[in-house]
């Protein structure tokens, strides 16, 4: 369905240490965990695996370090038939997550960024060049590599989305007309100052994030109520599917990566959201990052 796509994705490239345990413990409490495991991972990493399960064809931009973790992730990305000509692998040390997963499925992160700080900007843009239909990028890198990977996009009309994660307040500014901003709920706090818990602070919100950055599309994702669309016009609400929630790492990197893919395909952006709310809904009943990513087929199936 997707596979004419051609997407490069700049972003984060990490080795994941998944924590479960029933209760997070409090400041001086030790509590006992469940179990843990690695796995791939990374947000860069996350959605280039999705747009390739999902049938385009990707290349990745980033960098690890030639250490056991780098080496793993390559081979990895290569294994989902992903370009990996465009990750350098000099960098001092690759980047890790500690992933803390509570017994309702519910996340907190710690991010090492190694590697990924020391993405090159003039490389990045290189590696990415003109004739790829979409560029997806997220925060978890150098902020100058996403302002110029941006800026350079746009300025070649490739179609560009912007995955807001992790929280900070990103110069915005800096970086004009991207095709989608997308940041999740608690990013979109850390940009605007506004949480989106109301049908009217997700407007403001969305408002000053158009302002800001002047992206045509603004989508915040909500987690478990969906997610909203603003273009400018009229706020648009998608109520998200239902499903076993289990873990809910990467699933808005799975959303992202399915909103664009199906905007590319179609052009219609109220089609793009309502696929990367079937997407997400398959993402967080599985364990893991992207081992959790759907396939077309799957998505499909949702109704």
């Amino acid at each position: 369905m997707y596979k004419n796509i051609r997407a490069a994705v700049v972003g984060s490239i990490n080795m994941d240490l998944i924590l479960n345990m029933q209760k997070v413990p409090e400041v001086g409490e030790n509590v006992l965990g469940t179990d843990y495991g690695y796995a791939n991972g990374g947000k860069g990493a996350n959605q280039a695996t999705a747009l390739a399960k999902l049938g385009a064809q990707v290349k990745m931009v980033g960098k690890v370090a030639d250490d056991t973790n780098g080496n793993k992730l390559l081979e990895n990305l290569r294994n989902n038939n992903i370009d990996v000509s465009g990750v350098a692998t000099d960098g001092t040390q690759t980047g890790l997550a500690a992933i803390i997963l509570d017994g309702e499925g519910r996340n907190r992160i710690v991010v090492y960024e190694g590697a990924n700080a020391e993405i090159e900007p003039q490389k990045a843009l290189q590696d990415i060049g003109t004739d790829i239909d979409l560029l997806l990028l997220q925060f978890e890198t150098n902020e100058e590599v996403v302002v110029n990977c941006v800026n350079h996009a746009v300025k070649n009309n490739i179609t560009t989305v912007i995955d807001c994660g992790p929280a900070k307040n990103f110069s915005l500014e800096k970086m004009q007309g991207a095709t989608i901003l997308s940041p999740n709920e608690s990013e979109t706090k850390a940009l605007t100052d506004i949480y989106p818990d109301t049908e009217e602070n997700i407007l403001k919100a969305s408002k000053i994030l158009e302002e800001r950055s002047k992206a045509e599309f603004i989508v915040l994702k909500l987690g478990e109520r969906g997610c909203s669309l603003w273009g400018g016009k009229e706020l648009k609400l998608f109520p998200s599917y239902k499903s076993k929630v289990i873990d809910t790492t990467a699933a808005g990197d799975c959303f992202t990566a399915a909103l664009a893919l199906e905007y590319v395909k179609n052009g219609d952006i109220h089609t793009a959201c309502d696929m990367g709310n079937k997407a997400g809904s398959i993402a967080v009943s599985r364990m893991g990052a992207q081992s959790s990513m759907p396939t077309v087929e799957e998505i499909y199936q949702i109704k």
